[in-house]
Protein backbone atom coordinates (compact mmCIF):
# COMPACT_ATOMS: atom_id res chain seq x y z
CA UNK A 1 0.00 0.00 0.00
CA UNK A 2 2.67 2.09 1.63
CA UNK A 3 4.70 1.69 -2.47
CA UNK A 4 1.09 2.56 -4.41
CA UNK A 5 0.86 5.69 -2.83
CA UNK A 6 4.00 6.64 -3.53
CA UNK A 7 3.69 5.56 -7.00
CA UNK A 8 0.90 7.82 -7.56
CA UNK A 9 2.07 10.73 -5.73
CA UNK A 10 5.19 10.58 -7.51
CA UNK A 11 2.89 10.45 -11.17
CA UNK A 12 0.94 13.41 -9.92
CA UNK A 13 3.74 15.09 -8.92
CA UNK A 14 5.05 14.74 -12.59
CA UNK A 15 2.28 15.31 -14.74
CA UNK A 16 1.90 18.68 -12.76
CA UNK A 17 5.78 19.36 -14.08
CA UNK A 18 4.55 18.46 -17.67
CA UNK A 19 2.06 20.81 -17.05
CA UNK A 20 4.01 23.28 -16.12
CA UNK A 21 6.76 22.91 -18.15
CA UNK A 22 5.82 21.65 -21.48
CA UNK A 23 2.77 23.78 -22.62
CA UNK A 24 0.86 20.83 -24.30
CA UNK A 25 -2.03 21.64 -26.75
CA UNK A 26 -6.03 21.76 -25.27
CA UNK A 27 -6.67 18.59 -25.44
CA UNK A 28 -3.98 17.28 -24.59
CA UNK A 29 -3.93 19.96 -21.30
CA UNK A 30 -7.62 18.50 -21.08
CA UNK A 31 -6.59 14.87 -20.81
CA UNK A 32 -3.65 14.82 -18.46
CA UNK A 33 -6.07 17.00 -16.16
CA UNK A 34 -8.61 14.20 -15.94
CA UNK A 35 -5.85 11.60 -15.27
CA UNK A 36 -4.25 13.63 -12.82
CA UNK A 37 -8.06 14.12 -11.13
CA UNK A 38 -8.53 10.21 -11.87
CA UNK A 39 -4.85 9.47 -9.93
CA UNK A 40 -5.12 12.32 -6.95
CA UNK A 41 -8.88 10.40 -6.60
CA UNK A 42 -6.99 6.67 -6.34
CA UNK A 43 -4.35 8.53 -3.82
CA UNK A 44 -7.48 9.84 -1.43
CA UNK A 45 -8.90 6.14 -1.55
CA UNK A 46 -5.58 4.84 -0.81
CA UNK A 47 -5.42 7.04 2.21
CA UNK A 48 -9.06 7.13 3.39
CA UNK A 49 -10.38 4.55 1.92
CA UNK A 50 -12.83 2.19 4.01
CA UNK A 51 -10.69 -0.74 4.43
CA UNK A 52 -7.91 1.97 5.42
CA UNK A 53 -9.57 3.62 7.60
CA UNK A 54 -11.16 0.48 9.72
CA UNK A 55 -7.75 -0.90 9.71
CA UNK A 56 -6.45 2.51 11.43
CA UNK A 57 -9.77 2.58 13.38
CA UNK A 58 -8.16 -0.91 15.05
CA UNK A 59 -4.69 0.43 15.88
CA UNK A 60 -5.67 3.46 17.60
CA UNK A 61 -8.44 1.43 20.25
CA UNK A 62 -5.56 -0.70 20.72
CA UNK A 63 -3.17 2.22 22.07
CA UNK A 64 -6.73 3.51 23.70
CA UNK A 65 -6.44 6.46 21.30
CA UNK A 66 -9.78 7.92 22.03
CA UNK A 67 -9.53 10.72 20.41
CA UNK A 68 -8.14 9.64 17.07
CA UNK A 69 -10.90 6.68 16.87
CA UNK A 70 -13.67 9.63 17.24
CA UNK A 71 -11.90 11.24 14.73
CA UNK A 72 -12.16 8.32 12.28
CA UNK A 73 -14.95 7.44 12.87
CA UNK A 74 -16.42 10.74 11.50
CA UNK A 75 -14.36 10.33 8.45
CA UNK A 76 -15.64 6.91 8.17
CA UNK A 77 -19.50 8.36 7.88
CA UNK A 78 -18.56 11.22 5.87
CA UNK A 79 -17.14 9.50 3.34
CA UNK A 80 -18.16 5.51 3.64
CA UNK A 81 -21.52 5.11 5.29
CA UNK A 82 -22.82 2.25 3.00
CA UNK A 83 -19.34 0.89 3.14
CA UNK A 84 -19.51 -3.23 4.75
CA UNK A 85 -16.49 -1.45 7.32
CA UNK A 86 -18.54 1.33 8.58
CA UNK A 87 -20.39 -1.02 10.76
CA UNK A 88 -17.02 -2.30 11.94
CA UNK A 89 -15.67 0.96 12.53
CA UNK A 90 -19.03 1.64 14.62
CA UNK A 91 -18.88 -0.77 16.87
CA UNK A 92 -15.58 -0.05 17.47
CA UNK A 93 -16.75 3.50 18.26
CA UNK A 94 -19.50 2.10 20.57
CA UNK A 95 -17.21 0.55 22.84
CA UNK A 96 -15.28 3.88 23.50
CA UNK A 97 -17.99 5.75 24.10
CA UNK A 98 -19.00 3.04 26.37
CA UNK A 99 -15.47 3.00 27.86
CA UNK A 100 -15.39 6.63 28.35
CA UNK A 101 -18.61 6.99 29.89
CA UNK A 102 -17.75 4.19 32.45
CA UNK A 103 -14.43 6.10 33.19
CA UNK A 104 -16.59 9.44 34.11
CA UNK A 105 -18.87 7.58 35.97
CA UNK A 106 -15.77 6.12 37.99
CA UNK A 107 -14.27 9.63 38.27
CA UNK A 108 -17.07 11.41 39.61
CA UNK A 109 -17.88 8.44 42.32
CA UNK A 110 -13.65 8.89 43.44
CA UNK A 111 -14.17 12.72 43.49
CA UNK A 112 -17.42 11.85 45.78
CA UNK A 113 -15.64 9.76 47.98
CA UNK A 114 -12.27 11.98 48.16
CA UNK A 115 -14.87 15.03 48.98
CA UNK A 116 -16.37 12.98 51.99
CA UNK A 117 -12.74 11.98 53.04
CA UNK A 118 -11.73 15.69 52.76
CA UNK A 119 -14.56 16.91 54.77
CA UNK A 120 -14.22 14.18 57.27
CA UNK A 121 -10.50 14.90 58.39
CA UNK A 122 -11.69 19.05 58.52
CA UNK A 123 -14.21 18.41 60.79
CA UNK A 124 -11.85 16.02 63.24
CA UNK A 125 -9.29 19.13 63.49
CA UNK A 126 -9.27 21.18 66.32
CA UNK A 127 -9.85 24.19 65.77
CA UNK A 128 -9.16 27.56 67.45
CA UNK A 129 -9.70 31.19 66.32
CA UNK A 130 -7.92 34.12 67.84
CA UNK A 131 -10.10 37.06 67.38
CA UNK A 132 -6.94 39.46 68.48
CA UNK A 133 -4.94 38.37 64.98
CA UNK A 134 -8.05 37.42 62.96
CA UNK A 135 -6.74 33.77 62.48
CA UNK A 136 -8.06 30.14 63.08
CA UNK A 137 -5.77 27.45 63.68
CA UNK A 138 -6.70 23.94 62.09
CA UNK A 139 -4.37 21.20 64.02
CA UNK A 140 -4.56 17.41 64.78
CA UNK A 141 -6.94 15.91 67.06
CA UNK A 142 -5.02 13.53 68.57
CA UNK A 143 -2.50 15.46 70.99
CA UNK A 144 -1.15 18.91 71.47
CA UNK A 145 2.13 19.23 70.42
CA UNK A 146 4.00 21.11 73.22
CA UNK A 147 7.41 22.52 73.05
CA UNK A 148 8.78 19.94 75.84
CA UNK A 149 8.19 16.89 73.87
CA UNK A 150 9.74 14.44 71.01
CA UNK A 151 6.74 15.17 68.04
CA UNK A 152 6.67 16.33 64.45
CA UNK A 153 3.12 17.64 63.91
CA UNK A 154 1.49 19.86 60.74
CA UNK A 155 -0.99 22.62 61.32
CA UNK A 156 -3.31 25.28 59.34
CA UNK A 157 -3.43 28.64 59.48
CA UNK A 158 -6.73 30.55 58.02
CA UNK A 159 -7.22 34.27 57.99
CA UNK A 160 -9.55 35.97 55.54
CA UNK A 161 -9.67 32.97 53.60
CA UNK A 162 -5.76 32.63 53.04
CA UNK A 163 -4.53 29.60 53.76
CA UNK A 164 -1.08 28.24 55.16
CA UNK A 165 0.67 25.43 56.24
CA UNK A 166 3.69 24.91 58.98
CA UNK A 167 5.48 22.19 60.29
CA UNK A 168 6.59 21.89 63.92
CA UNK A 169 9.53 19.59 65.00
CA UNK A 170 10.73 19.19 68.52
CA UNK A 171 13.01 17.54 70.68
CA UNK A 172 13.68 17.03 74.19
CA UNK A 173 16.07 15.77 76.45
CA UNK A 174 18.58 15.90 78.64
CA UNK A 175 21.27 17.40 77.37
CA UNK A 176 21.33 19.71 74.09
CA UNK A 177 21.75 18.63 70.45
CA UNK A 178 21.79 22.02 69.45
CA UNK A 179 21.12 21.18 66.27
CA UNK A 180 21.50 23.18 62.80
CA UNK A 181 19.66 21.10 60.57
CA UNK A 182 16.43 19.26 60.33
CA UNK A 183 15.28 16.20 58.16
CA UNK A 184 11.89 14.16 56.95
CA UNK A 185 12.85 10.48 55.88
CA UNK A 186 10.84 7.90 54.56
CA UNK A 187 11.74 4.48 52.45
CA UNK A 188 15.49 6.04 51.18
CA UNK A 189 13.44 9.57 50.29
CA UNK A 190 14.81 12.20 52.55
CA UNK A 191 13.89 15.78 52.61
CA UNK A 192 15.91 18.69 54.37
CA UNK A 193 13.39 20.88 56.11
CA UNK A 194 15.12 24.51 55.42
CA UNK A 195 15.09 26.68 58.54
CA UNK A 196 16.57 29.63 59.64
CA UNK A 197 18.31 29.64 63.33
CA UNK A 198 17.05 32.99 64.09
CA UNK A 199 13.46 33.19 63.30
CA UNK A 200 12.90 30.20 63.17
CA UNK A 201 13.98 27.78 65.91
CA UNK A 202 13.50 28.42 69.77
CA UNK A 203 14.95 27.02 72.81
CA UNK A 204 14.16 26.21 76.74
CA UNK A 205 14.73 24.50 79.50
CA UNK A 206 13.27 23.56 83.05
CA UNK A 207 12.79 20.53 85.56
CA UNK A 208 16.54 19.38 84.39
CA UNK A 209 15.26 19.50 81.21
CA UNK A 210 16.26 20.93 77.89
CA UNK A 211 14.23 21.66 74.57
CA UNK A 212 14.72 22.74 71.47
CA UNK A 213 12.12 22.69 68.16
CA UNK A 214 11.74 24.48 64.60
CA UNK A 215 7.93 25.96 63.48
CA UNK A 216 8.36 26.82 59.83
CA UNK A 217 6.48 27.72 57.07
CA UNK A 218 5.52 24.83 54.32
CA UNK A 219 6.40 25.39 50.89
CA UNK A 220 4.63 23.57 48.00
CA UNK A 221 7.14 20.48 47.30
CA UNK A 222 7.70 20.05 51.55
CA UNK A 223 4.08 19.59 50.83
CA UNK A 224 4.03 17.30 48.12
CA UNK A 225 6.48 15.18 50.30
CA UNK A 226 4.52 15.01 53.43
CA UNK A 227 1.49 13.34 51.23
CA UNK A 228 3.85 10.72 50.81
CA UNK A 229 5.94 10.93 53.95
CA UNK A 230 3.14 10.50 56.05
CA UNK A 231 1.49 7.21 54.27
CA UNK A 232 5.19 5.22 55.08
CA UNK A 233 5.21 3.44 58.63
CA UNK A 234 8.98 4.07 58.11
CA UNK A 235 8.59 7.82 58.48
CA UNK A 236 11.60 9.15 60.33
CA UNK A 237 12.77 12.76 61.68
CA UNK A 238 16.60 13.70 62.15
CA UNK A 239 17.89 16.77 63.97
CA UNK A 240 21.25 17.19 63.38
CA UNK A 241 23.74 19.70 65.10
CA UNK A 242 26.52 18.78 66.90
CA UNK A 243 24.64 15.63 68.36
CA UNK A 244 22.04 13.87 66.21
CA UNK A 245 18.47 12.68 67.30
CA UNK A 246 16.72 10.76 64.86
CA UNK A 247 13.46 8.69 65.90
CA UNK A 248 10.35 6.94 63.83
CA UNK A 249 7.19 8.75 63.63
CA UNK A 250 4.12 7.35 65.54
CA UNK A 251 0.81 6.24 63.84
CA UNK A 252 -0.93 9.46 65.53
CA UNK A 253 1.92 11.59 64.25
CA UNK A 254 1.42 10.47 60.66
CA UNK A 255 -2.13 10.31 61.17
CA UNK A 256 -2.34 13.78 61.83
CA UNK A 257 -0.30 14.79 58.96
CA UNK A 258 -3.09 13.10 56.99
CA UNK A 259 -5.63 14.56 58.38
CA UNK A 260 -4.39 17.82 58.50
CA UNK A 261 -3.39 18.12 54.44
CA UNK A 262 -7.26 16.66 53.82
CA UNK A 263 -8.75 18.99 55.83
CA UNK A 264 -6.44 21.96 54.04
CA UNK A 265 -7.62 20.64 50.54
CA UNK A 266 -10.91 20.68 52.00
CA UNK A 267 -10.39 24.62 52.81
CA UNK A 268 -8.87 25.04 49.51
CA UNK A 269 -11.96 23.54 47.48
CA UNK A 270 -14.23 25.71 49.71
CA UNK A 271 -15.87 22.34 51.26
CA UNK A 272 -17.05 22.87 54.99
Amino acid sequence: MKNKNFILLNFALLIIFFLQSCGPSQDEYDALKKKNEKLKAELDECRHGAEKLHSQMKIAFEKENFVECKSIYSEMEKRHPESEYFEKVKSIYDKVVEIQEKRAEQARIEAKRKRKEKLKALNKLRKDHDDVSGITWYKNPYFTHYNNTNLTSLYIGDKNNNRWLRLKMSYSGDDWIFFKKAYLSYEGNTKEVPFDDYDDKETDNGSGGVWEWIDVSVSSDLESFLRDFAKSSQAKMRLKGKYTRTRRLTWKERQGILDVLNGYDALEDGIK
